[in-house]
């Protein structure tokens, strides 16, 4: 309805155009005219100075609960972090671990960083669209599902162990 093409999976070869874009040329051999190009190609931690200085580090640096390193006298926040095996690259799980690390530094008591949940809002005008958690689904979980074609309505909630485990909704995200 929005004039919008998804092409899924799809890998870019090259982003044709001198001056302007006028297309893009997928490594399939796919070509796509196009005036404006798009990419969401997520975050990698640049590790490279952390590294360098000794510290532990598998995809980002690895952190503890306190988001100190391995090395007593360094700490990391942000999407260089990874904690508990996860990354972000969301910026309400970096103001998260950083409130952590300055409580920590300061020695106002002892809090812990226990990882975030993560949601995200397109904010693409006119598309009312809320992601969070796992929902994806799974044979070990109950899904609740709300469709109302006629309006453009899609929810969904996964439930694990009697609790909310991810959610998604189209359409009407109020209850985000």
């Amino acid at each position: 309805e929005r004039g919008i093409d998804f092409y899924l999976p799809a890998e870019t070869e090259a982003i044709s155009g001198i001056g302007s874009i006028d297309g893009v040329r997928l490594k399939d051999g796919r070509i796509i005219p196009a005036d404006i190009v798009v990419m969401a190609v997520g975050i990698r931690p640049n590790t490279d100075l952390a590294k360098s200085a000794g510290l532990h580090c598998e995809r980002g640096i690895i952190t503890d609960d306190t988001l100190q390193t391995f090395d007593p006298r360094v700490y990391a926040v942000g999407e260089c972090v990874q904690h508990r095996n996860r990354s972000y690259g969301l910026v309400a799980p970096l103001f998260e671990q950083a409130k952590v690390c300055a409580n920590h530094l300061a020695q106002l008591g002892h809090a812990a960083y226990r990882g975030s949940v993560t949601s995200t809002k397109l904010k693409v005008t006119g598309i009312d669209l809320f992601s969070a958690g796992d929902f994806t689904g799974g044979s070990d979980v109950e899904e609740i599902l709300f469709e109302d074609a006629a309006n453009g309505v899609y929810k969904k909630l996964v439930l694990k162990d009697d609790k909310i485990a991810g959610a998604v909704l189209y359409g009407d995200a109020i209850d985000s």
